[in-house]
């Protein structure tokens, strides 16, 4: 399913091209674009009088139908979209457990209550500090996806929902098929959103499709480059509230203590498990695994571990041809750089379908395809100096060390600007109350308004 909107709007369709798969989208005129923001703005306080309990569970209902293997929109979806993203079936599986057990009511209101306090604050008036407040949703959120991660776009749907604001959802080219068809399945369980929920696909940067958008939204969550965050920025009207979720760098730091570990080969499955999900696409992805100060032994056995632990993955998660394609592009380039004289080790052979890699020099390396990246560094003091470049865009850390030692380097990784800090094997799932890039994404959607008690105790 290629798009979800409210009824009666019946719009032209083009076939487009994703990846190797043809879809037939909508395509809406600039005056139909806006006949749509305008029914959504408008909606909004029908969707406000629904209680989040209310929202809550049937969010809850969706996910539990997708959570079941043989759910037909389910099947459809792990059938079309290797075709377009390059993940294989049994990852896709794998990812969309994770993310849909995120979307299910306990760990919903987990999040409503560590950010509210008091979720019922979105129903209507209660008890405060200043007397009585409540809190209000925008009228009219834009979502705007990024395409590397299934389900980014559905969060962020989510997110909307869980603020009571209608919410149109602008799909991306590398994944335009999940976030229609879980909308539709939230409408099926309650038919109340079918008014206040549009998931599509367009061109970015259409201004003229664009402007009635920014003309009406209040609130833009946007996972998406840089370079197109600060594109839609150029063009907002000041008063709009902005998520942005740009680009982020992650990697892994072992201490030296637990390089001679007994249980170093389940530390590297771990590692090695975080960086083929999502196979290097997500903000959470490990860029590069820091290793404090290896002996030439210790880097010769984390190596064999690390091989060894690709081998069973590559059993478990199948790489796709477009993933084998970008890992021997980047085995090619490595060679060359070896050959070269470049300070680069290849620690995996070229014919496997992984490659591993120790990699000295002063700029961290990116990723491309199955590769997992070693970079020895002295200390953490070198550590810093390494990411100080790109301190604005820091994002997760797996942190492998003593217990001794947790709180001192967490204390100086949060000092660089790592904003998250977990343990190895949990890198590519976070937990689902955490801080996104180090905020509260409902908290930044909200207005709080209060209606204050008298000041006097004798009014």
């Amino acid at each position: 399913m290629s798009a979800c909107l409210p009824p009666n709007f019946a719009w032209p369709q083009t076939s487009q091209q994703f990846g190797g798969l043809s879809v037939f989208v909508p395509q809406p005129s600039p005056s139909q674009m806006l006949q749509l923001v305008e029914h959504l703005h408008s909606s909004a306080s029908t969707l406000q009088q629904i209680p989040i309990a209310t929202i809550v569970a049937a969010i809850d209902r969706a996910a539990q139908q997708w959570l079941v293997p043989d759910y037909p929109p389910r099947l459809q979806l792990l059938d079309q979209l290797p075709q377009i993203n390059g993940y294989s079936p049994a990852m896709l599986n794998e990812v969309l457990d994770r993310m849909l057990a995120d979307w299910r009511a306990p760990q919903l209101w987990q999040r409503l209550n560590e950010q509210f306090g008091d979720p019922l604050l979105l129903d209507g008036w209660r008890p405060s500090v200043v007397g009585e407040s409540r809190l209000f949703g925008p009228h009219l959120t834009w979502h705007i996806c990024a395409g590397n991660v299934p389900g980014v776009a559905i969060q962020s749907l989510i997110d909307g929902l869980l603020v009571k604001s209608p919410s149109l959802v602008k799909v991306a080219r590398g994944e335009p098929l999940w976030a229609a068809a879980f909308a539709t399945s939230l409408i099926e369980q309650l038919p109340a959103l079918a008014e206040s929920l549009a998931v599509l696909w367009w061109s970015g940067g259409d201004h003229a499709l664009e402007a009635p958008i920014l003309a009406k939204t209040e609130a833009i969550i946007a996972n998406a480059s840089d370079a197109a965050i600060a594109a839609v920025r150029q063009r907002s009207p000041a008063h709009i509230r902005w998520l942005d979720y740009g680009s982020r760098y992650s990697l892994a730091y072992i201490s030296q203590s637990r390089l001679s570990a007994p249980d170093l080969a389940e530390i590297a499955s771990k590692l090695a498990y975080d960086s083929v999900m999502l196979e290097q696409q997500g903000c959470v992805s490990p860029q590069a695994i820091m290793l404090e100060a290896p002996t030439a032994a210790q880097l010769s056995q984390f190596g064999l571990a690390l091989n060894q632990a690709l081998d069973d993955l590559s059993q478990r998660y199948p790489a796709s041809s477009s993933i084998l394609a970008a890992t021997r592009r980047s085995a090619d380039d490595y060679e060359w750089q070896a050959l070269s004289g470049q300070p680069i080790q290849l620690l995996s052979q070229p014919e496997q379908p992984w490659l591993v890699v120790v990699d000295q020099r002063e700029a961290l390396p990116s990723a491309a395809g199955r590769l997992i990246k070693i970079v020895p560094v002295a200390d953490l003091a070198e550590l810093a100096t390494r990411l100080k470049p790109l301190h604005q865009h820091l994002q997760s850390v797996t942190l492998v060390c003593s217990a001794a030692q947790r709180h001192e380097l967490a204390e100086a990784l949060a000092a660089i600007g790592v904003l998250r800090i977990c343990q190895a094997g949990q890198q590519a799932f976070p937990q689902a109350a955490w801080h996104h890039d180090g905020r509260d994404p409902l908290r930044n959607l909200v207005r709080w308004v209060d209606l204050e008690r008298s000041a006097d105790p004798r009014v």
